[in-house]
């Protein structure tokens, strides 16, 4: 790319840019001439103008800096506000972000994660029986990557595995609302964004009259009350629903991508999995990176990278971009189930970084472990379908068979 070209085609941020994948050859560009760029965004969905970040190193800084580039103005660049709709952790700064994040991480001890352990490895074995019950080839977004997420979060959150396919939906509206295929009006949003309120104060009643084994119960106060106000528990469960399910179900989906593409590393992992699957578990997720992007809110003037970014203006941190730093990872382009060191920031960074990341991690080595001595290869059925989003990295439709 020239600089030139730079100049007038540059555009990492429209949700048309990646009905192909993430623009790679344009980030690389970036980091090495402007990895502090003011974009123009022409989308009228979008805000007319966001900084982006590009390198590893400036996305660290700036999510180890949340009091000079704060979420509470939102973490998404919609020209709407309505993805603000209720407050929840990833959109709030220091104290609230951290009062919500403490109640929510009793959900997560160790004890709670050793339990999932175990029990996800046997929700994984009855997914991958059902997914290969049908003769090899199959979906493997609803056969695969969305099942054990979907289960995952149900448990957690205490809501009936039967419902996680209503939830599935809901979270593709929400999460990919730039995609008109998931959201052909507006009003298919907002309902949407109702359904699942409706939902969330539903899950509420039950649990005060029926508490259990799980987050939600474990939130009530002795004398039945929540500590949250109502608009911040239904910001706490759209973003336990939706986001828990979403990322996870969208680095699995790029794993098996990313093993359909490249057979011989799916050989390395199968040879050796007590070697490789840990490092295999994240550089998927490097590959991945589900978040494409979050957005952050500069306090006051600040200078990056030789940039003046004004009080008040929007900072896109690409974290796609950031997991194919050169200075940082060897290869960056290549999928290397062996890769070590991995420094990712596929989970984020700093305060905001992702409570569910471990469970995140647990769900991926789950679904591999199962899947290695039953598959010798993937290979790609049909046209890899992705969302037209600039917001995650997500796939749509995965056509696979399997042998």
């Amino acid at each position: 790319m020239s600089d030139q070209m730079a100049t007038t085609t540059i555009d990492v941020l429209s949700p048309a840019v990646y009905a192909d994948g993430p623009p790679h050859r344009q980030f690389a560009w970036l980091r090495a001439n402007a990895p502090v760029y003011d974009h123009t965004l022409s989308d009228p969905n979008l805000i007319e103008r966001s900084w982006v970040v590009t390198r590893h190193e400036d996305v660290r800084m700036i999510s180890r800096d949340p009091e000079t580039f704060s979420s509470a103005d939102g973490i998404h660049l919609r020209r709407t506000a309505t993805h603000q709709f209720r407050p929840n952790m990833i959109n709030m700064d220091d104290p609230a972000h951290q009062r919500i994040r403490k109640l929510v991480s009793s959900g997560f001890t160790p004890r709670v994660l050793r339990t999932f352990r175990t029990h996800y490895g046997e929700l994984a074995r009855q997914v991958v029986d059902r997914a290969l019950a049908g003769g090899g080839t199959f979906d493997g977004i609803r056969a695969l990557a969305a099942e054990l997420p979907l289960l995952a979060i149900c448990e957690i959150a205490g809501a009936p595995a039967e419902d996680r396919f209503r939830i599935f939906e809901w979270s593709n509206v929400i999460l990919s609302s730039e995609d008109p295929d998931y959201v052909p009006t507006p009003d298919a949003f907002q309902s949407a964004v109702m359904d699942l309120i409706r939902y969330a104060q539903e899950l509420a009643d039950r649990k005060r009259r029926e508490p259990g084994d799980d987050l939600i119960s474990a939130l009530f106060e002795p004398d039945g009350r929540l500590p949250l106000s109502d608009e911040e528990y239904e910001g706490l469960v759209l973003l336990l629903l939706a986001a828990g399910n979403e990322t996870t179900r969208s680095a699995i989906a790029h794993g098996l991508l990313g093993f359909a593409e490249h057979p011989d590393e799916w050989a390395v992992l199968r040879d050796d999995p007590e070697g490789t699957l840990d490092t295999a578990v994240e550089e998927v997720i490097r590959w991945a990176s589900p978040v494409n992007y979050m957005a952050r809110t500069a306090t006051s003037d600040v200078e990056l990278a030789g940039q003046v970014i004004r009080a008040g203006e929007k900072v896109a941190l690409l974290y796609s971009s950031a997991n194919r730093d050169e200075a940082v990872f060897e290869d960056p382009d290549r999928f290397d189930v062996r890769r070590t060191p991995n420094q990712h920031l596929g989970f984020g960074f700093g305060s905001h970084f992702c409570l569910g990341a471990t469970l995140a991690r647990i769900e991926l080595r789950a679904i591999f472990e199962v899947l290695i001595p039953r598959v010798s290869r993937f290979e790609l059925a049909g046209p890899v379908v992705r969302a037209r989003s600039s917001f995650l990295n997500a796939i749509k439709e995965l056509p696979l068979r399997v042998a």
